[in-house]
């Protein structure tokens, strides 16, 4: 096969066939002359690299005469149109090659070879195809949870997610975009897919219904959780109530084990009459 710059460069080909007139004359042998000019090409593709599972389409253009039939080769192996791959001809000697979802498999070198009775010619395009990343959507691994904190306070909205590639979070509240990455309020992410929404010094404003959502290519995922910012009461702290302590009957009993008359202790009548046996003094019933 001759190469494409080659073949651009070279003026193309005329065979020329003499055939005998349909009218004859006096003279006798009139001919008519027939041109054959070889394929040449006028527009080649370029290489290309594509995603797995795209669109694609290589356009080149061909003359010749007669038109030439057009070939296609991969890695030396003819190319046979199906459902993924289409030849498409159109006027004036353009040609598409389309592949509508481009496999792993369609990898390689391609060459286009251009056929007529004059010859014919050939290029080569390469096409790279590039494996397509396994997209999940993003889930939830662990949800934003509501929470109350006073004014003053530092509140902490946090989640985790999981997806690939990694998503885009915005966060809402009461349906209004926040802004973060200011000097009260801050966005936080990891490598695990942990996001934390920070608002430090949290006033009345702060407090609604918080929505975060998380978006790539092959979903969304989208969650609510409820901020409340309260207020500090100054409340009197009551008195601590003094407690009269009485011992109980087990206790009489373990410390009279131990010989202590406990019950004449904690009896001021008993006391008295001991103390009035003592000095002689009894109650009389005059009084």
């Amino acid at each position: 096969h001759q190469n494409v710059e080659n073949i651009r460069l070279q003026v193309p080909t005329t065979h020329v066939r003499s055939r005998p007139s349909s009218r004859g004359d006096e003279r006798g042998h009139d001919s008519i002359q027939e041109k054959f000019f070889q394929p040449r090409f006028t527009q080649v593709p370029e290489d290309v690299i594509i995603e797995e599972g795209r669109f694609c389409r290589l356009d080149f253009k061909v003359s010749g005469l007669p038109t030439p039939d057009v070939m296609w080769y991969q890695n030396g192996r003819m190319v046979h149109q199906d459902q993924f791959h289409k030849m498409i001809v159109s006027e004036k000697g353009f040609h598409s090659f389309i592949f509508e979802a481009v496999k792993s498999s369609d990898a390689g070198t391609y060459e286009c070879v251009a056929v007529n009775r004059a010859g014919e010619a050939s290029f080569a395009v390469k096409v790279e195809v590039i494996a397509k990343e396994h997209h999940t959507p993003p889930t939830f691994i662990f949800k934003p949870q509501s929470k109350k904190v006073f004014e003053g306070d530092t509140a902490r909205l946090e989640c985790q997610i999981s997806a690939i590639p990694t998503p885009r979070i915005y966060w809402k509240r009461n349906n209004e975009m926040v802004q973060y990455n200011t000097d009260r309020i801050s966005l936080l992410h990891d490598n695990t897919g942990r996001i934390c929404l920070l608002i430090h010094n949290a006033s009345k404003k702060d407090a609604g219904w918080y929505t975060v959502s998380a978006v790539n290519g092959a979903g969304v995922a989208t969650c609510h959780a409820r901020l409340e910012v309260a207020t500090h009461t100054n409340k009197p702290v009551p008195a601590p109530k003094q407690l009269r302590v009485r011992p109980t009957f087990s206790k009489y009993l373990a410390l009279n084990g131990r010989g202590l008359d406990v019950k004449q202790a904690f009896s001021p009548e008993g006391e008295f009459q001991r103390l009035a046996e003592q000095s002689g003094l009894y109650e009389s019933d005059e009084l």
